[in-house]
Parts: C-alpha cells; sequence; structure tokens
C-alpha cells in the first residue's frame, strides 16, 4: 500500500540474535503509525514528505497492537523470465536412447555390448512407438 510519511523518528537501538538494529517510530498522513527496523542508523526509506510503497506486518505484544512496517519489495527478478526452449523431437529421441542404454547396461553388464544396444533398442521402441517385445520361455525370462 502507498501512504504519504508524516513524521520518523529515532526510538533508540537493540541487539538480537540477527544483529544491531535502529527502530524508527513511523507516521503517516493518513494517521497509521507503526515501527520500522533497520540495520542501518540513517535509514533512508522513510523520508518525512514523501510517498512510500509499504508492506505491514500486525502483531500483538504483550497486550499492544504493534505495526510492523517494511518498505514493500520492489524486485522483479531483472525483468526477464526463464522460459525453457522447447525440444525438438530428435533431442527427446537422444534422451531416450541414453535412458535406454543406462538400464539395458544395468541388466546386461558392460561385458556385452552386441546385447546392450539391442535390450537399448527394445526400450527405445516401446517408449517411442509402443512396440513391445516378443517374449520367450512362456512368459518366465526376460524376452531379450
Amino acid at each position: 500500500m502507498k501512504k504519504v510519511v508524516k513524521t520518523v523518528k529515532s526510538d533508540g537501538s537493540f541487539e538480537s540474535q540477527y544483529g544491531h538494529f535502529y527502530k524508527w517510530l513511523l507516521e503517516f498522513e493518513d494517521g497509521f503509525k507503526g515501527e520500522y527496523l533497520s540495520k542501518t542508523e540513517a535509514q533512508n526509506k522513510f523520508i518525512e514528505g514523501q510517498e512510500a510503497e509499504i508492506e505491514v506486518n500486525t502483531r500483538e505484544y504483550n497486550g499492544t497492537t504493534i505495526n510492523k512496517i517494511k518498505p514493500a519489495s520492489t524486485f522483479q527478478g531483472g525483468g526477464k523470465s526463464f522460459t525453457a526452449a522447447p525440444k525438438d523431437n530428435k533431442t527427446q529421441e537422444y534422451i531416450i536412447k541414453q535412458n535406454a542404454l543406462t538400464n539395458a547396461c544395468n541388466i546386461v553388464g558392460e561385458a556385452d555390448i552386441p546385447k546392450i544396444i539391442e535390450i537399448a533398442d527394445a526400450f527405445k521402441e516401446y517408449v517411442l512407438n509402443d512396440v513391445k517385445p516378443k517374449t520367450t520361455n512362456n512368459g518366465t525370462d526376460l524376452p531379450f
């Protein structure tokens, strides 16, 4: 929300588990009041007479309502959003082949390269074309 700053008053400082903080009491032209914590003694986020975009977090502390104020985030990620480029069909096929080879190696081991390629090709055909390998041995053994 946007508000015009009426007064800014220092209210001391304190140590916390997050370091040293300086407390500022803020009042806006519409009468809204709250506190702002700064890591620097000379804060420059709220200037009397200037409009400020703020975020407010209200909480209760020892029976008192406290409006914690901070500058609204204006981060926009550099103005650019990342969109992954769509992968063409050839790239997808390479990914499937690499995955099929890895899984074929897991089944056969690394010694029998022709068998690895045969099994990888069966995996690839199943993924790309829904071609199921023919089973042998009454379905009790791998079809390779």
